[in-house]
């Protein structure tokens, strides 16, 4: 609708404004806003208890992780034990009578149970035998062999170890050169 007189427009826009003011004045609209308080209220109190709900939850979660860091060696513990308990059996049933093949035999038997217990929780011994690898071998000494190709291992000087995929302890070996 267009408007030619500029008084009508003054009055249409008054109208307007009267009616709107009306509106918010009307019992029936303050008890909206006051239900619309509410329903604030309200999200806004569940919004803080779900604040707090997640910070616990991110305060256990970081008490369990450092409780698994914490005892995490625990089964390792657990698992080594008995070989410790058959060394304090050994160091009490040696006497002067005791044979020296015996005392060997047994320090074997220990060295075969700590093994096994340790295998048992992934360790496994470094392969020495398929020739030096840099990545899993440690080189201490060359020496001179024409009997062996270069590379090959010549002797171990300790063994090497590795959990699952993590070297523990590269193998320190010698090894041959070409003259």
């Amino acid at each position: 609708m267009v408007v030619v007189n500029e008084q009508n427009k003054l009055h249409m826009s008054e109208d307007t404004f009267t009616a709107s003011s009306t509106k918010t004045e009307e019992p029936q609209s303050l008890s909206e806003l006051e239900q619309l308080r509410l329903d604030l209220a309200e999200l806004d109190d569940k919004y803080k208890r779900l604040w707090a709900d997640q910070q616990n939850m991110q305060k256990r979660l970081q008490r369990e992780r450092e409780d698994i860091y914490k005892y995490a060696a625990v089964s390792t513990i657990e698992s080594i034990l008995p070989a410790i308990d058959n060394c304090e059996f050994a160091l009490k049933s040696i006497n002067a009578n005791t044979k020296l093949e015996e005392v060997v035999k047994g320090i074997e038997m220990l060295k075969t149970q700590l093994l096994m217990s340790l295998q048992a929780i992934g360790l496994e011994e470094i392969d020495t035998k398929s020739g030096y690898k840099a990545e899993l071998h440690e080189a201490i000494n060359s020496v001179v062999d024409a009997s062996k190709a270069e590379g090959s291992i010549l002797d171990v000087i300790k063994k090497g170890f590795k959990l699952r995929d993590k070297i523990i302890r590269p193998a320190t070996v010698v090894v041959s050169k070409q003259a």
